[in-house]
């Protein structure tokens, strides 16, 4: 049992990615990054604002859970980070190329930049293919080794910075009314 815990301070440490295993691929969580937070919270922002009541739990979830799909993004961001959302690749392609009003054709290539959206793959996977208990367990892991709490130092000591600047200076002499 030691050993294990000092391999999770280790890894904390050291911030060495930990494999997730989702459906049947495994995934390195990336190293927390403040954007990967300000993308979380964006998905969380998107997330049905009700005040569950808990004697009537089942028709709760049930009535809002057709707005919770931001969970498997919210996830799936904090499992890839802001880099590795989205992947932009060059390939080439065989098109038909066709002169003199399409009587002529010959094959051409062109080469053709397509983005590929891991955030919504994942996403998708993590809603399909493990538990609801299995995804609750890995959100509150990973949102334990994102570090929020120094975000949250840093947002409020600059937001405190940003009431304390004066906005604008206060004139001293008055007019009359009419003047």
């Amino acid at each position: 049992m030691p050993e294990n815990i000092e391999r999770k301070v280790a890894q904390t440490i050291l911030q060495q990615p930990e494999e997730i295993m989702v459906g049947d691929k495994v995934y390195q969580a990336a190293p927390p990054s403040a954007a990967t937070l300000i993308l979380v919270s964006e998905a969380v922002a998107r997330m049905p604002k009700v005040q569950l009541d808990a004697e009537r739990i089942v028709d709760e979830v049930l009535s809002i859970g057709r707005d919770c799909r931001p969970i498997g993004e919210i996830v799936a961001i904090l499992i890839l980070g802001a880099k590795g959302l989205t992947e932009t690749r060059k390939t080439v392609k065989t098109i038909e190329k066709r002169r003199f009003w399409g009587l002529l054709k010959e094959p051409g290539q062109v080469e053709v930049e397509e983005t590929i959206d891991h955030k919504s793959e994942l996403a998708k996977s993590l809603l399909e293919d493990i538990t609801p208990r299995e995804l609750h367990n890995l959100a509150a892991r990973l949102l334990q080794r994102s570090q929020v709490a120094d975000f949250f130092g840093l947002t409020t000591f600059l937001t405190e910075i940003n009431l304390l600047r004066q906005t604008r200076e206060v004139e001293t002499e008055t007019t009359a009314s009419g003047q």
